[in-house]
């Protein structure tokens, strides 16, 4: 079974010709696109990673020869191996969630994501917040999840007593943390890159 770092290399496996014109966040967030619906047009799956189409078949042929995505009639979609891979990854990382009128971090546009397990990589944040800024975004917060709550370390032990927002609430209902995991919240002028800023702040915790 495919996992998150395995996934990566495939991704990220160089080919004859140009660079390519994506990063591996994007080539994540367009596989998780096609893990939440059932089958997707080639040009709304480049609208929602964020990438154009020439980039998108080349994700998508990288996605194909690892036997992940096929083309059919209704569109693109995840196989059987595909669907594995991204039940794998999930065991991980999860699909960035909007946040809608968050004020959690910097950004008209917001996004949450969680990384399973990885409170004990978090430190003061910084690396997570310049990831997100490399891929466009305006910056990104790390909080841990210990004893069901929200903190971030060295500072806040409680941030939903400490800064009131319903938020927390959303993030709890829509990532589902446990003790131990690490939430970031990344925030951007736009939804997409919120969640590519989200994603690859999240990576430098796997």
């Amino acid at each position: 079974m495919i996992e998150l770092a395995e996934f990566l290399r495939l991704i990220e496996k160089k080919e004859l010709g140009p660079s390519p014109g994506f990063s591996r966040e994007h080539s994540l967030l367009a596989f998780m696109l096609l893990a939440k619906s059932k089958a997707v047009g080639r040009q709304t799956l480049a609208a929602g990673a964020g990438v154009g189409e020439g980039s998108i078949r080349t994700i998508l042929k990288k996605l194909r020869q690892a036997g992940l995505a096929e083309v059919k009639p209704a569109g693109i979609q995840l196989t059987e191996g595909g669907l594995r891979a991204h039940r794998a990854i999930l065991k991980t990382l999860t699909f960035p969630v909007t946040l809608q009128g968050s004020t959690l971090s910097v950004g008209q546009w917001q996004a949450g994501i969680l990384v399973r397990s990885a409170a004990k990589s978090v430190t003061t944040g910084i690396q997570q917040r310049d990831a997100s800024i490399r891929l466009h975004a305006e910056g990104a917060t790390s909080y841990v999840y210990r004893g069901n709550r929200f903190a971030v370390p060295g500072g806040s032990s409680d941030c939903e007593k400490d800064f009131p927002s319903v938020t927390w609430t959303a993030l709890r209902a829509e990532l589902r943390p446990r003790d131990g995991d690490a939430i970031i919240v990344c925030g951007a002028k736009e939804e997409t890159t919120a969640k590519l800023g989200a994603i690859s702040a999240a990576l430098t915790l796997v």
